[in-house]
């Protein structure tokens, strides 16, 4: 009788484990495919029904208009190099962003006009909502690499997709934020992983060209590579071993230079036919923006009553509101340089940045708070902090769509505005503390205690995905119950409710209600969410947000609107 030998049965064992190894690849693979392709579709009925439900003040805002405009420049045979001109002339609110997002929209617009099934407002929504699932895809492959935990990978694509302030941004605002979020996502990922500092540099390059904002973002790869680049050379001097050597080696300032000058080239080359074409490029993205009057949600507003020159002005020469884009770019250079002394990720650094940019900034709308989400998640998710994810979350989504001062609210109150935007300001500097003050290692770290602390519990993942869940479902019903209350008055002054709907007021409410809580309820059954916290108290938290979303999505009454009027009813 014979045997095998050692060799062969090693070698069969091996054979079985790489074909083993195989089968798993291939059903995770499966299904990954099947999860983005469920929460895409999910998502993109979700946004496209609420659009064409919502009352046409947040469904066709002149921002939507403005891009339609712009965007047939692109199709009508008319010279697209006259977009900047005509959108100036023509529009209310003209088009004031690089051409990249008029583009895209122009392509969607076209694809839609060969099936004509949706309206223009909706198709220009198109790219957006691509781009949301496209953010949900990079933020689920930068945690995957960061924790090796698919489950939590796919949480994050979930926070970000099913969040109240994404749902904010494309279907009520239809606003372009997360296009530029995308490729500024893929710099990082790309620089993160194999310091490929040229792919990066296309990617921001591409991320400005949609819009200016995006430049801030690009400073923490230029500052950080540059921080890199010196102490590596010092080191090199030094000539000794004790000095550790923690930067990457690999950082030469031939590359960063190299950089920068490809980063400027690619948006040169794309902006310059419409500077030379016009004055209207460079006043459009640079002086029309920089002059525009306050227009924010923080502590700014107190400044602003405190310095400006009468009762009703909307600007101030005070150096804060002259110098303001200068301001926010110090500062922005600051973080950097501190990210990268205190080797902080590209995901930390960035949040921080999105949080100055808040602060300073005389412009910061509703839609611009999206912007801190996709960092804040990569990086709370890499630590398991979903009780400050969730916190975050809460906060944001009531400033998102809290009362603002503007130049038709009453001037005498002002101070009340202040004290709100004050306050708004005090979460994100507490924030920003926490962001820097607590900084456990990463899960992935065997050192690291699985359950070393509150957050870093399987129930406060499953937490953070029913509240968060919820609050998008609040939303989400609100406007999708819009319908029920026609309401054709002024969003923005007197009554609140329609004489004569105060019934359906009250029905769309309950029904905004019954649906959250059967949100809440499927939720925890799918999460078997038992530990950490109740459903009655979780239904609780969110049911608090529930008048805001009614009153704003589904009456399309500002937040605003119904603080004056509760002011006007004391007698305030």
């Amino acid at each position: 009788m014979s045997f095998p030998s050692t060799q062969s049965a090693s070698a069969s064992a091996e054979q079985t484990t790489d074909t083993t190894l195989t089968h798993r690849a291939a059903r995770l693979a499966s299904s990954r495919a099947v999860f983005f392709t469920a929460i895409g579709l999910i998502y993109a009925i979700v946004i496209v029904v609420a659009t064409l439900a919502l009352n046409p003040y947040f469904s066709q805002t002149w921002d939507v208009n403005t891009f339609i405009q712009a965007a047939h420049r692109f199709l009508d045979g008319g010279n697209p190099f006259d977009l900047y001109a005509q959108s100036r002339t023509a529009q209310t609110w003209p088009y004031a962003y690089p051409p990249l997002h008029a583009f895209v929209t122009a392509i969607a617009l076209f694809v839609g006009n060969i099936v004509p099934i949706l309206p223009e407002y909706v198709g220009a929504r198109m790219p957006t909502i691509l781009a949301d699932i496209g953010v949900a895809m990079v933020l689920y492959d930068i945690v995957k690499r960061q924790v090796n935990d698919e489950t939590v990978a796919r949480v994050a694509a979930l926070l970000w997709l099913f969040n109240p302030i994404t749902f904010y941004n494309t279907a009520v605002q239809g606003h372009f934020e997360s296009e530029w979020l995308l490729f500024v996502l893929l710099a990082y990922r790309w620089f993160d992983t194999s310091r490929n500092i040229f792919l990066a540099t296309i990617a921001l390059a591409i991320a400005v060209l949609f819009k200016q904002t995006a430049i801030v973002f690009a400073v923490p790869i230029y500052v950080g590579s540059l921080v890199r680049w010196f102490v590596s050379w010092l080191d090199s001097r030094a000539d000794t071993q004790t000095i550790q050597r923690s930067t990457d080696p690999t950082i030469q300032l031939t590359n960063v230079l190299t950089s920068a000058i490809l980063f400027a080239f690619v948006i040169i080359i794309v902006c310059l036919p419409y500077l030379l074409y016009s004055d209207d490029f460079a006043y459009m993205n640079l002086t029309y923006v920089e002059n525009v009057p306050v227009q924010t949600q923080s502590w700014l507003v107190a400044l602003l009553g405190i310095t400006r020159a009468t009762p009703t002005a909307m600007t101030s020469d005070f150096f804060l509101f002259r110098y303001q884009t200068i301001v926010t770019m110090l500062a922005t250079v600051v973080i950097a340089f501190l990210g990268a002394r205190r080797n902080w990720s590209l995901y930390l650094t960035a949040t921080l940045v999105a949080i100055v940019f808040f602060l300073t900034s005389r412009k910061v709308m509703g839609y611009y708070y999206v912007m801190l989400f996709p960092f804040l998640i990569a990086e709370l998710l890499s630590k398991r902090r979903y009780t400050l994810l969730t916190i975050t979350t809460f906060a944001v989504t009531y400033i998102s769509l809290s009362p603002y001062y503007a130049s038709w609210t009453n001037h005498n109150h002002w101070w009340i505005y202040a004290a709100l935007g004050t306050l708004n300001s005090a979460f994100f500097v507490w924030l920003f503390l926490r962001m820097t003050a607590d900084r456990r290692r990463t899960t992935a770290d065997p050192s690291t205690p699985l359950h070393s602390a509150q957050d870093d519990t399987v129930s406060g993942q499953r937490s953070a995905v029913v509240v968060i869940l919820g609050l998008f479902a609040g939303a989400a019903g609100a406007a999708i119950l819009q319908p029920l209350i026609s309401n054709n008055g002024s969003p923005i002054r007197a009554p609140i409710i329609t004489a004569g709907l105060e019934s359906n007021a009250l029905i769309a409410f309950a029904a905004l209600i019954i649906f959250i809580a059967i949100v809440i309820f499927i939720a925890y059954r799918a999460t078997k969410n038992i530990v950490e916290a109740s459903p009655r108290m979780t239904f609780v938290l969110i049911l608090l947000f529930a008048p805001l979303f009614f009153s704003v999505y589904t009456l399309t009454k500002e937040s605003t609107a119904v603080l004056e009027w509760v002011l006007k009813a004391a007698g305030v």
